[in-house]
């Protein structure tokens, strides 16, 4: 059997990194603004905005349909990943449930070895705690997922670089959107101008036009060459502004354009953006650590303790006997992850302790279940958008079978 004991030695203790705390306090804040933020989408449902595309262009509708698809698959993985963690925290709480209804001569057995277990460890608290800078929590969680933790480090600096560019992108596309707006509101104000200057003119021609009637009608005076100036002005005039309204329709389309490509990034990104945050929200829950570089410190701390108590093994018999009965114990119980049980035999012992526990998993399981829940709405969001455009026309329910053929089965 093996155990996740603290011994002694004589090595000198590493130290931890000189991180200044207001680097610490400031990333804590932008971590519950980010979360904050994240928790406000989910509260508003707002799983991504919905694109301005001409349907009545196939390879725009296409196109369209396609990047819903993509955005599908990408939660559909999302929701498969988080799946298979929230059933490992489910098991923990069966296990828990099993353990409070054990039969009272297993429910004994359980307690006498805990607290046994517990009174021995008890005693290198101290010492352990003044060598390595570990707090309990992460102790705990470090002997739990001592086998994640290189792969988890990894993870959560890859978050983590991925937070600071996904913020980078949010900021370029939220500018780029305003950009485009203003574009199209100074368009609409040229078009405007025009049309005022179209009608002024209309009025111009229309009081000249009565003026050289009233002339030829009452003095009989010819009035061809001013009729043809007036002509030659009016049409010149409609002419360029012709011309102008026609360079204002073609950047407005060109701008609706841009503007639809931003908000397909914006949708992209934002789900990036949420599932990004509740990575890292889970993954420092998980160890009880703020960032890749604690998690990596701490677990540095745990491996030269545990390289130390590899030395001192001489009071560990006793441990390693009423570990294997209370494995033994927890197995005719039916519990499944039976050996975090050693890691955490004040909780069989201190109702206050399983309480803790409890929460804690419940906690996990409540953030994976909003990650989950999101991710399905943004499935959901996403094909209530291909039904919409689905029985709009048969052409484009053809378009949408097509694109949803690639997605296969989403159950």
């Amino acid at each position: 059997m093996r155990f996740k004991l603290f011994g002694f030695g004589k090595r000198k203790k590493k130290k931890q990194p000189d991180i200044p705390e207001e680097e610490y306090g400031s990333l804590q804040e932008e971590r519950a603004a980010e979360t904050a933020e994240v928790e406000q989408i989910l509260k508003n449902h707002a799983y991504f905005e919905k694109e301005n595309v001409d349907l009545k262009d196939g390879p725009a509708r296409i196109g369209y349909l396609e990047r819903l698809r993509d955005t599908i698959l990408d939660a559909r993985r999302q929701c498969e990943d988080v799946k298979f963690e929230y059933g490992r925290v489910t098991s923990y709480l069966k296990d828990i449930q099993l353990i409070d209804q054990a039969q009272d001569e297993d429910r004994a057995t359980i307690n006498e070895c805990a607290k046994r277990i517990v009174d021995l460890t008890e005693m290198r608290k101290s010492i352990r705690h003044k060598r390595y800078q570990i707090t309990e929590p992460q102790r705990q969680s470090i002997e739990r997922f001592e086998a994640d933790i290189p792969h988890d480090v990894e993870r959560l600096l890859e978050f983590e670089d991925l937070q600071v560019k996904i913020r980078g992108d949010l900021r370029k596309l939220a500018g780029e959107k305003a950009f485009l707006e203003s574009d199209k509101a100074q368009i609409n104000r040229k078009q405007g101008t025009l049309k005022r200057i179209s009608k002024a003119l209309a009025i111009i021609l229309v009081v000249i036009a009565i003026g050289l009637g009233a002339l030829l009608y009452a003095y009989q005076v010819d009035i061809t060459v001013p009729f043809i100036a007036t002509s030659a002005f009016a049409f010149i005039v409609a002419a360029l502004i012709m011309a102008e309204a026609r360079r204002n329709r073609m950047d407005m389309v060109i701008t609706e354009k841009k503007q639809n490509r931003a908000v397909a990034l914006t949708n992209r990104v934002k789900i990036k953006y949420v599932n990004n945050v509740r990575a890292l929200d889970y993954l420092t829950l998980k160890y009880s650590v703020r960032n890749a570089t604690e998690l990596d410190f701490v677990y540095s701390q745990y491996r030269e303790a545990k390289r130390e108590w590899a030395r001192q093994r001489e009071g560990t018999i006793q441990i390693e006997e009423n570990h294997e009965i209370l494995i033994a114990t927890l197995k005719r119980v039916g519990v499944r992850d039976r050996e975090i049980w050693f890691t955490q035999a004040k909780a069989l012992i201190d109702p206050s302790e399983m309480v803790e526990v409890r929460h804690a998993l419940n906690q996990r399981r409540q953030k994976l279940r909003e990650q989950l829940d999101y991710n399905t709405g943004v499935m959901t969001e996403c094909l209530n958008e291909m039904d919409r455009i689905r029985v709009k026309k048969p052409e484009y329910e053809a378009d949408v079978e097509k694109v949803l053929a690639q997605v296969g089965s989403l159950q």
